[in-house]
This record gives structure tokens, sequence and C-alpha cells, in this order.
């Protein structure tokens, strides 16, 4: 069983997280589960790409600049 000081460190370690980012708990979780679609989602195209080089050329670029859009 935890300790009430092992629960105010867990506690100040997540959400000091969301405190900088200034998110709730949730939209934080929506976020980061959106992110991680995005990421499984390129990470399979640029494993058939790297299969079939010629098969989805843009897979590595497009999957960076869903979060990094060129300047």
């Amino acid at each position: 069983m935890l300790r009430s000081i092992d629960i105010k460190i867990y506690a100040a370690l997540i959400m000091g997280h969301l405190k900088d980012i200034n998110k709730s708990y949730f939209s934080h979780l929506i976020g980061a589960w959106k992110m991680a679609f995005w990421f499984i989602l390129g990470g399979f195209r640029l494993i058939i790409h790297g299969l079939i080089p010629n098969l989805d050329t843009e897979a590595g670029q497009d999957t960076v600049n869903h979060y990094n859009p060129p300047k």
C-alpha cells in the first residue's frame, strides 16, 4: 500500500508536467493518444516504404510535418 508521502510525490510528478503545459489530465491524455496514433501510422508507412522503397516515398517527411510543419 502506498504511503501518503509516496502519493504526494507521485501527484507532484504527474501534475507538475500538466501544470507546466497548462493542460488538464484528460486534455493531455487525448492529445498524447492522437500523437501516438499518427506516429504509429507513420511507423507502419515507413515499414512498408523500407520494404518497397518506391512506395510511399514521403512517409517519413509526412509524419514529421504533421507535428512540425516546415517554415
